[in-house]
């Protein structure tokens, strides 16, 4: 790894440790800017969406593969949607740590790039199959309802 590259590295490192586990609680307990800022409304989840984000794309500058990427993005994304939930989300945000989760495939990205391409790859792939999967389910027992109505409709105009 470069300077440049060696010097991007540590900035993130510091960085996803400010916003998921730089402070510590009760027991032990990690913590970062993420949880605590996601109590100001609308600002402080914008915010930290935008920093996280940022990781995403420096490490694509470090290197890391597309599907690597896409897992990271994902991890942001789901801690974003539970976000909506009102005070359960902001709670979720002490534990997800979706930064830390992303710097550790860094991590391991510098250390074996190809295994974490492969792993991402195979992630992905299932996610993507057990989505399809529902969506072919979903279709079939709308099919089955719709069929269902008809029937009683038949059944009652008869």
């Amino acid at each position: 790894m470069n300077t440049d590259d060696q010097k991007r590295y540590e900035n993130l490192k510091q960085l996803s440790t400010l916003l998921d586990s730089r402070f510590e609680g009760p027991l032990g307990f990690r913590f970062g800017l993420d949880g605590i800022l996601g109590f100001i409304p609308f600002v402080g989840d914008f915010v930290t969406s935008g920093i996280s984000l940022y990781i995403i794309f420096q490490a694509a500058f470090l290197g890391c593969a597309p599907s690597t990427l896409t897992r990271m993005a994902l991890n942001v994304l789901f801690e974003n949607l539970v976000d909506m939930i009102p005070f359960l989300g902001n709670i979720f945000d002490f534990f997800w740590k979706a930064n830390n989760r992303n710097m550790a495939l860094i991590d391991q990205h510098m250390i074996n790039p190809h295994r974490v391409t492969i792993k991402s790859r195979l992630i992905l792939s299932g996610l993507f199959l057990s989505l399809f999967g529902l969506i072919v389910l979903s279709a079939y027992l709308s099919w089955l309802v719709l069929m269902k109505i008809l029937e009683l409709i038949s059944l009652a105009t008869s």
